[in-house]
């Protein structure tokens, strides 16, 4: 049986909330509990997001259940009343999470019977004392700062792997192999993984937009786009082109040195080379030769793009910091 964090937090803040308002004798003490159970997120930032939209909710409900309960007593019909408005206008701003837990501070009102003051300050104590618990337990939250860059690791990895395939390809045995399509599918799955840690991540920094790894990854999502272009227009070249063997050599060379830390600078340097290089050679006379050209010369356009989009984000980094 695994235990996770946010089931920790869950239990020993339930617990605190709930003595915390017992000591300030509290009527119906064991809702701020409840109320902790309700608010206790997965991100710290989740956390202050939804405990703004219940007390945004809990305001406005209970305004509406006061209103119920003079109109037509402290009885069932109130409360359903109370339910027919509140409902709809927690749509209309958007405080939905604040349905379950304002009906139930609403039933202390018709339970006591009463609306007064000394009820109004009571629940809105418990929604405090619960929330509260609920948010200082969210910022004590695990680094996930390894577990991305594991990921980050693995697309490298995996686009290196690619390079190496696409390589080979042009390179003098012309291996071409279904394989490079499969490596795709499992970079853009881990691409996907990555991104949903690193925005889990970018959520758990209250303090500090520290958004760099999810611009890391966008970076690599939009590689990941020319990759595919790059393999489609390799698998549409049908005859051998000159060129094709020092750009086999540029793909080994760049799957070689393909890390974070490379800005990638002397890589966009040698393209734009082999572009120029490229550009001045003489055009084919048939037809085939012609458009595999063509091909190769889009290939090498999107190698180009992919890239500087890292030299890019390198640059952008560097003068951030």
């Amino acid at each position: 049986m695994h235990i996770g964090m946010r089931t920790v937090k869950t239990a020993v803040g339930t617990a605190a909330a709930m003595l915390i308002a017992y000591e300030l004798h509290l009527e119906y003490w064991t809702a701020a509990g409840i109320i902790t159970i309700l608010s206790v997120q997965n991100t710290t930032k989740a956390s202050f997001r939804l405990v703004a939209y219940r007390l945004l909710a809990t305001v406005l409900g209970f305004v509406i259940a006061i209103g119920a309960f003079l109109v037509l007593g402290y009885n069932a019909l109130a409360f359903g009343l109370f339910l027919l408005i509140f409902i709809p206008l927690t749509n209309v701003f958007a405080v939905q999470s604040g349905i379950v837990m304002t009906a139930v501070l609403v039933t202390h009102f018709m339970m006591a019977k009463s609306c007064s003051w000394f009820w109004i300050k009571n629940e809105l104590l418990l929604l405090v004392v619960g929330a509260g618990v609920a948010l200082i337990a969210n910022l004590f939250m695990p680094s996930l700062e390894a577990k991305i860059t594991e990921f980050q690791a693995q697309v490298e990895a995996e686009m290196r792997e690619i390079l190496d395939h696409m390589s080979q390809q042009l390179g003098p045995d012309h291996i071409k192999s279904a394989d490079n399509w499969a490596n795709l599918s499992d970079l853009k799955m881990t691409l996907d993984a990555a991104v949903a840690w690193a925005n889990r991540h970018s959520d758990n920094q209250l303090l500090a937009d520290n958004d760099y790894f999810q611009a890391y990854f966008e970076m690599r999502d939009n590689q990941y786009e020319l990759l595919r272009q790059m393999q489609d227009s390799l698998d549409r070249i049908e005859t051998p082109v000159e060129q094709a063997a020092v750009i086999s050599d540029a793909l080994a060379m760049t799957a070689s040195v393909l890390t974070e830390d490379n800005p990638a600078t002397q890589l966009v340097t040698m393209v734009k080379k082999i572009q120029r290089d490229f550009a001045k050679s003489a055009l084919p006379t048939d037809r085939a030769s012609f458009e595999s050209r063509a091909r190769l010369f889009y290939f090498l356009e999107d190698f180009s793009r992919l890239l500087q989009l890292k030299r890019n984000f390198n640059n952008i980094i560097s003068s951030q910091n």
